[in-house]
């Protein structure tokens, strides 16, 4: 599905709007991309399946669809507004990546990325357009959960905006919270000290800033309202006020929503990929920010037209066979308007 022509007429004339008045606005993304693998076992990661005499039969060919598929996805987001920071999940590699946005892509976007401890193999990055943001600094923070239970680091990096006056930044952080593979009561622990770990992290630039601006994204393999992310990490529906600290969950309203959501569960949709922002992002000083804007991006072409899972995300395998779709989780997206001062 093609991006409608008036929408794209309504952007530039918003876009011109913005302009005049000393403002400009950008897009933020992300997307569990499923399973971006390269065709070679590497040795100390579980990637067997992902090879051409594999489980999955991952071929060349198959690979290079997925680069193609994940490409359109990106440059049709893009379309719609200046893609500037897209957060990505489940990359096996800075190879596979690299191959991905110089081959593919081609927009000029450069990459933040570090292998993680995951014993799959798949990590959190960030790819960004230069010529909208620049990265003052970036870390990845590791997540001890104990035992032999290992995952994907986040990936945290502070932006400046080229097209800003002032030198307010953002601080950008992307995860991939561990699974709920082996039971929803039985893994609670480990996204409980996943968001432990995060809120640490989010506490110590609160205390030097109290109207930092942070943005967090991610798939966080649960719920809005779920104990990980209301109870430990303090996301909340936003009130009539945000005050210092808070961290508010721009999508609150879509898990409450039947028609909305990422991904599917038993049937119904559900919102695992989530954008959640600071009381400094809404205090309007620096930034404005759309709560409607935040919304999964959702042409046709990424939902299942036909059969039994018709209106499911087209997902690139299916009860472990190739099924040559994008993938099990729909981008979320969300506009950010900056004051130029």
């Amino acid at each position: 599905m093609s991006i409608p022509r008036s929408c794209l007429i309504l952007i530039v004339l918003v876009s011109g709007v913005l302009s005049a008045i000393g403002q400009s606005s950008i897009q933020v993304a992300f997307w569990n991309v499923e399973n971006l693998f390269d065709t070679t076992d590497a040795a100390l990661i579980h990637d067997d399946d992902f090879t051409p005499a594999g489980k999955y039969e991952w071929t060349e060919e198959r690979l290079v669809k997925k680069f193609q598929d994940v490409s359109k996805v990106i440059h049709d987001i893009d379309r719609a507004n200046d893609l500037a920071i897209l957060g990505l999940a489940e990359i096996e590699n800075k190879a596979v990546l690299t191959r991905l946005n110089e081959e593919f892509i081609l927009r000029g976007m450069r990459i933040i990325h570090k292998e993680s401890p995951d014993e799959r193999g798949i990590d959190c990055a960030i790819l960004y357009d230069p010529g909208l943001v620049t990265p003052e600094r970036f870390r990845f923070i590791p997540i001890f959960l104990g035992g032999d239970e290992k995952t994907r680091d986040i990936v945290e990096a502070e932006f400046s905006f080229n097209n800003s006056s002032d030198s307010r930044t953002i601080y950008v952080f992307v995860n991939h919270w561990p699974s709920r593979w082996g039971g929803q009561k039985e893994t609670d622990p480990l996204r409980r000290a996943t968001a432990n770990t995060l809120r640490t992290r989010i506490d110590q630039i609160l205390l030097k800033d109290p109207r930092a601006d942070i943005l967090i994204m991610g798939d966080f393999n649960d719920y809005p309202d779920d104990p990980s992310l209301y109870q430990v990490l303090r996301a909340h529906e936003a009130g009539p006020q945000a005050y210092p600290g808070d961290l508010i969950n721009t999508t609150w309203s879509l898990d409450k929503n039947p028609n909305a959501g990422t991904c599917m569960y038993r049937g119904k949709w559900t919102v695992l990929d989530q954008i959640i922002i600071s009381a400094g992002m809404r205090d309007n000083q620096y930034f404005d920010w759309s709560f409607e804007s935040t919304q999964p991006f959702r042409p046709d072409y990424l939902i299942e037209s036909k059969g039994k899972y018709a209106g499911w995300p087209f997902r690139m395998y299916r009860g472990g066979k190739y099924h040559g779709g994008y993938s099990d989780h729909l981008p979320i997206v969300c506009n950010i308007i900056i004051r130029n001062k």
